[in-house]
């Protein structure tokens, strides 16, 4: 399961995310929800924490392991 932050300019969409994978040209993995991307940022044995590929956005995502 995925939550998804909402920055102050999101609050009003919906909370529902399509949430897919793809891999990075570097190999490594990339969250994509609702057209945003996101790069892991860290893991702990229960939730991998994610955070914008954007310089800049504080928009992060936590997902079960």
């Amino acid at each position: 399961m995925a939550t998804a932050v909402p920055s102050s300019e999101d609050e009003t969409q919906s909370k529902s995310s399509t949430i897919s994978f793809i891999s990075s040209h570097k190999g490594k993995q990339l969250l994509i929800a609702n057209e945003y991307i996101f790069k892991l940022n860290k893991t702990t044995t229960t939730t991998k924490y994610w955070k914008r590929v954007v310089n800049n956005c504080s928009a992060k995502i936590h997902t079960d392991v």
